[in-house]
Protein backbone atom coordinates (compact mmCIF):
# COMPACT_ATOMS: atom_id res chain seq x y z
CA UNK A 1 0.00 0.00 0.00
CA UNK A 2 1.37 3.22 -0.54
CA UNK A 3 2.41 6.09 1.73
CA UNK A 4 0.00 8.75 1.92
CA UNK A 5 2.43 11.42 1.25
CA UNK A 6 3.79 9.00 -1.80
CA UNK A 7 4.07 11.22 -5.64
CA UNK A 8 1.62 10.26 -8.58
CA UNK A 9 3.60 9.13 -11.36
CA UNK A 10 2.28 8.29 -14.33
CA UNK A 11 3.28 5.23 -16.52
CA UNK A 12 7.00 5.67 -17.48
CA UNK A 13 8.56 3.96 -20.16
CA UNK A 14 11.85 3.06 -19.43
CA UNK A 15 14.30 6.10 -19.94
CA UNK A 16 17.99 6.09 -20.09
CA UNK A 17 19.99 9.47 -19.43
CA UNK A 18 22.28 10.72 -22.06
CA UNK A 19 25.07 8.55 -23.01
CA UNK A 20 28.49 10.10 -21.37
CA UNK A 21 26.46 11.31 -18.12
CA UNK A 22 28.47 10.60 -15.08
CA UNK A 23 27.38 9.58 -11.71
CA UNK A 24 28.65 9.46 -8.22
CA UNK A 25 27.18 6.84 -5.91
CA UNK A 26 27.87 6.65 -2.08
CA UNK A 27 27.21 3.56 -0.09
CA UNK A 28 24.76 4.03 2.77
CA UNK A 29 26.82 2.54 5.30
CA UNK A 30 29.75 5.77 4.40
CA UNK A 31 32.29 3.51 3.62
CA UNK A 32 32.98 4.17 -0.25
CA UNK A 33 32.24 6.13 -3.02
CA UNK A 34 32.37 5.31 -6.52
CA UNK A 35 31.77 6.24 -10.09
CA UNK A 36 30.50 5.34 -13.54
CA UNK A 37 29.22 6.99 -16.96
CA UNK A 38 26.35 6.02 -18.83
CA UNK A 39 26.68 4.69 -22.34
CA UNK A 40 24.18 3.57 -24.65
CA UNK A 41 20.88 1.35 -24.76
CA UNK A 42 20.43 -1.42 -27.14
CA UNK A 43 16.66 -2.15 -28.99
CA UNK A 44 16.44 -5.05 -26.51
CA UNK A 45 16.92 -2.43 -23.53
CA UNK A 46 19.86 -3.41 -22.54
CA UNK A 47 21.94 -0.31 -20.97
CA UNK A 48 25.87 -0.40 -20.99
CA UNK A 49 27.88 1.75 -18.73
CA UNK A 50 30.97 1.98 -16.97
CA UNK A 51 31.61 1.41 -12.92
CA UNK A 52 35.15 2.68 -12.19
CA UNK A 53 36.75 2.18 -15.41
CA UNK A 54 35.65 -1.79 -16.20
CA UNK A 55 32.85 -1.74 -19.09
CA UNK A 56 29.41 -3.13 -17.45
CA UNK A 57 25.90 -4.25 -19.02
CA UNK A 58 22.13 -4.56 -17.36
CA UNK A 59 19.00 -5.25 -17.75
CA UNK A 60 17.02 -2.57 -15.33
CA UNK A 61 15.72 -4.45 -12.59
CA UNK A 62 16.82 -7.89 -14.15
CA UNK A 63 19.04 -9.27 -11.63
CA UNK A 64 22.29 -10.70 -13.52
CA UNK A 65 20.33 -11.13 -17.16
CA UNK A 66 23.29 -9.18 -19.14
CA UNK A 67 25.68 -11.90 -20.36
CA UNK A 68 26.63 -13.41 -23.67
CA UNK A 69 25.84 -16.78 -21.90
CA UNK A 70 22.64 -15.82 -20.21
CA UNK A 71 19.04 -17.24 -21.26
CA UNK A 72 15.92 -15.56 -20.80
CA UNK A 73 12.56 -14.33 -22.01
CA UNK A 74 13.30 -11.06 -23.63
CA UNK A 75 9.38 -10.50 -23.95
CA UNK A 76 8.05 -11.25 -20.76
CA UNK A 77 10.74 -8.42 -18.88
CA UNK A 78 9.51 -5.62 -22.13
CA UNK A 79 5.91 -6.35 -20.36
CA UNK A 80 7.25 -4.60 -17.58
CA UNK A 81 7.43 -1.30 -19.20
CA UNK A 82 5.76 1.36 -18.72
CA UNK A 83 5.99 0.65 -15.61
CA UNK A 84 2.98 1.78 -12.92
CA UNK A 85 2.80 0.41 -9.45
CA UNK A 86 1.24 -3.03 -9.72
CA UNK A 87 2.76 -4.35 -12.50
CA UNK A 88 4.87 -7.67 -11.99
CA UNK A 89 7.02 -10.07 -14.22
CA UNK A 90 8.15 -13.46 -14.11
CA UNK A 91 10.33 -15.27 -16.08
CA UNK A 92 13.34 -17.98 -16.55
CA UNK A 93 16.76 -17.44 -16.45
CA UNK A 94 19.64 -19.50 -17.36
CA UNK A 95 23.64 -19.46 -17.32
CA UNK A 96 24.57 -23.05 -18.79
CA UNK A 97 23.03 -25.81 -16.57
CA UNK A 98 21.84 -23.83 -13.78
CA UNK A 99 18.35 -22.28 -13.35
CA UNK A 100 16.78 -19.83 -11.41
CA UNK A 101 13.19 -17.63 -11.72
CA UNK A 102 13.26 -13.61 -11.56
CA UNK A 103 10.16 -11.55 -10.68
CA UNK A 104 10.21 -7.79 -10.71
CA UNK A 105 7.25 -5.63 -9.11
CA UNK A 106 6.61 -2.28 -9.10
CA UNK A 107 5.67 -1.87 -6.00
CA UNK A 108 4.74 1.95 -5.66
CA UNK A 109 6.54 5.36 -5.83
CA UNK A 110 8.67 7.46 -2.63
CA UNK A 111 10.02 10.22 -3.07
CA UNK A 112 13.73 10.84 -1.87
CA UNK A 113 15.68 13.24 -0.72
CA UNK A 114 18.95 12.74 -1.88
CA UNK A 115 22.11 15.46 -1.97
CA UNK A 116 21.07 16.61 -5.16
CA UNK A 117 17.85 17.49 -4.53
CA UNK A 118 14.22 15.86 -3.59
CA UNK A 119 13.36 13.04 -6.68
CA UNK A 120 10.27 10.87 -7.48
CA UNK A 121 11.10 7.44 -7.54
CA UNK A 122 9.45 4.48 -8.65
CA UNK A 123 10.06 1.17 -5.58
CA UNK A 124 11.01 -2.01 -7.98
CA UNK A 125 10.98 -5.14 -5.80
CA UNK A 126 13.49 -7.79 -7.74
CA UNK A 127 13.98 -11.24 -6.65
CA UNK A 128 15.91 -14.32 -7.94
CA UNK A 129 15.69 -17.61 -6.75
CA UNK A 130 17.81 -20.63 -7.40
CA UNK A 131 15.98 -23.55 -9.26
CA UNK A 132 18.39 -26.08 -8.95
CA UNK A 133 20.86 -24.33 -6.62
CA UNK A 134 20.55 -22.63 -3.57
CA UNK A 135 21.40 -19.03 -4.33
CA UNK A 136 18.60 -16.52 -3.89
CA UNK A 137 18.74 -12.79 -4.32
CA UNK A 138 16.53 -9.95 -3.09
CA UNK A 139 16.84 -5.95 -4.48
CA UNK A 140 15.25 -2.81 -3.91
CA UNK A 141 15.64 -0.66 -6.29
CA UNK A 142 14.58 3.15 -6.74
CA UNK A 143 14.54 4.26 -10.19
CA UNK A 144 13.57 7.90 -10.96
CA UNK A 145 12.39 8.24 -14.36
CA UNK A 146 13.03 12.40 -14.30
CA UNK A 147 16.79 11.50 -14.35
CA UNK A 148 16.88 7.98 -16.29
CA UNK A 149 18.86 5.85 -14.20
CA UNK A 150 18.40 3.97 -11.00
CA UNK A 151 19.64 6.31 -7.37
CA UNK A 152 19.28 4.00 -5.10
CA UNK A 153 19.37 0.03 -4.53
CA UNK A 154 19.43 -2.39 -1.72
CA UNK A 155 21.37 -5.59 -2.81
CA UNK A 156 20.60 -8.72 -0.31
CA UNK A 157 21.55 -12.65 -1.27
CA UNK A 158 20.96 -16.17 0.33
CA UNK A 159 25.04 -15.94 1.73
CA UNK A 160 24.68 -13.64 3.82
CA UNK A 161 25.77 -10.17 1.97
CA UNK A 162 23.74 -7.45 1.92
CA UNK A 163 25.05 -3.96 1.04
CA UNK A 164 23.10 -0.55 0.24
CA UNK A 165 24.07 2.35 -2.79
CA UNK A 166 22.73 5.71 -3.07
CA UNK A 167 23.56 8.35 -6.16
CA UNK A 168 25.47 11.52 -5.05
CA UNK A 169 25.62 13.13 -8.47
CA UNK A 170 24.91 13.19 -12.20
CA UNK A 171 26.82 15.30 -14.22
CA UNK A 172 24.84 15.15 -18.09
CA UNK A 173 27.48 15.30 -20.42
CA UNK A 174 28.72 18.90 -22.31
Amino acid sequence: MPKSDSPILEPTLLRIAAPGTKMVWRRLDGYQTEQGIIGSVEPDLLAHYSWEGQPRSMYFFGIRCAGEDVVFDHAAYESLFPLKIGNTVSFARSVEQWRWLNRISVVGTERLSLKFGEVDTFLVACETEGQNNPFHVKNDIWYAPSIGWNVQFRYRDSRGESYSWQAVEFIPPH
